[in-house]
């Protein structure tokens, strides 16, 4: 974008020139021009655009080919592959990325406005009852890497839950209420299986919501989990699990911010024996098909006990074929060169 150059015109009266006197006027630097001036506009920046409530009942192509319409006649060109839909069955939303002047991204509302005035934007491409929302995503965001990343955004869809990602909610007193009972039950089976992550805050759709998690509530959070764990047997260490508190950008404000809490229990050492964890309340917990079962009877246990040893003889049998295999193998290279003959000779 080229810079406008601006004249200036500046007018002084006679008298107050005769006042000054000729020789007394600074000179200017020649050819200072306000180009200089100009040059210090601000250029365009990358920015994160948050479509909201688009209609659900379009395939993610054609609200991806209604956006770009749209945005165009903002006067906000995008290529198509920096256009993200994000499309559920009763909810649709984009992000999009852009680079304007954060003047332009202000503007947005009352252009937006002007343009449903005059008919330019299909009115269809909201969803039912609502109007269509566009605002600045606080950060930049990619649906694709989600899980793993520094922040989510509220609405989001992070799958379904697995053998190894379990979802809650967490609304209301949750922090207070139920965290400490799904601790103990998630940890304890993520430990007997294969490890895995709890995710507060999220929806069992999917959909990232976000809990309301001050700061105070993070060291709240912090000491009852270790304290929690600290009861497992066998003895649980630091480096087996992490906890983290994620940002969720959110397009409304909010006096308390909002996260989603990821414990995730990282997948268990092998042992020389099969262990079986219990809670600081001696209960024991399987995960099964994305499901908890559990507090286990004896019965259960020496079943889950039984099924472990003969995964690991599974294993061990394994090793022997592949060793037995590999000895005939070399009994084979052995026959195949026949006896090795030396000659030595004494000089």
């Amino acid at each position: 974008m080229t810079p406008m150059k601006r004249s200036v015109q500046t007018q002084v009266s006679e008298p107050f020139m005769e006042s000054w006197g000729e020789e007394s006027l600074p000179e200017l630097p020649a050819e200072q021009s306000l180009t200089e001036y100009s040059d210090l506009e601000e250029a365009p920046s990358a920015h994160t655009l948050y479509v909201g409530h688009l209609n659900p009942q379009f395939s993610v192509p054609v609200l991806a080919c209604l956006l770009r319409d749209t945005l165009e006649r903002l006067e906000m060109p995008v290529a198509r592959e920096h256009i993200e839909v994000v499309r559920r069955p009763r909810k649709a939303y984009a992000l999009v990325q852009v680079t304007v002047h954060r003047d332009t991204l202000a503007s947005l509302p009352w252009r937006l406005q002007t343009a449903l005035e005059e008919h330019l934007i299909l009115k269809e491409l909201a969803a039912r009852g609502k109007d269509l929302l566009l605002s600045e995503a606080q950060g930049p965001f990619s649906h694709r890497e989600i899980v793993g990343k520094d922040q989510l955004f509220q609405g989001a869809f992070l799958g379904s839950e697995t053998r190894n990602m379990e979802f809650k909610r967490g609304s209301g007193e949750y922090l207070s209420l139920a965290f400490k009972h799904h601790v103990r039950r998630y940890v304890c089976a993520f430990l007997n299986s294969e490890g895995g992550s709890l995710l507060v805050g999220v929806e069992d759709s999917g959909l990232v919501q976000g809990i309301r998690c001050s700061h105070r509530d993070e060291d709240r959070a912090r000491l009852l989990v270790d304290s929690i764990l600290q009861g497992f047997k066998p003895q649980i260490f630091p480096d087996a699990y992490t906890l983290t508190f994620i940002p969720v950008i959110s397009t409304s404000e909010t006096s308390v911010p909002l996260k989603v809490i990821r414990l995730t229990v990282h997948t268990p050492k092998a042992q020389s024996q099969p262990q079986l964890y219990q809670t600081d309340q001696g209960e024991v917990f399987l995960r099964r098909d994305g499901s908890i079962q559990g507090p286990l009877s004896a019965s259960a246990i020496q079943e889950w006990c039984r099924q472990r040893w003969l995964v690991e003889l599974g294993k061990l049998e394994e090793k022997m074929k592949a060793l037995m295999m590999e000895k005939e193998q070399l009994q084979q290279q052995l026959q195949q060169h026949g006896p090795v003959s030396c000659t030595c000779c004494v000089l």
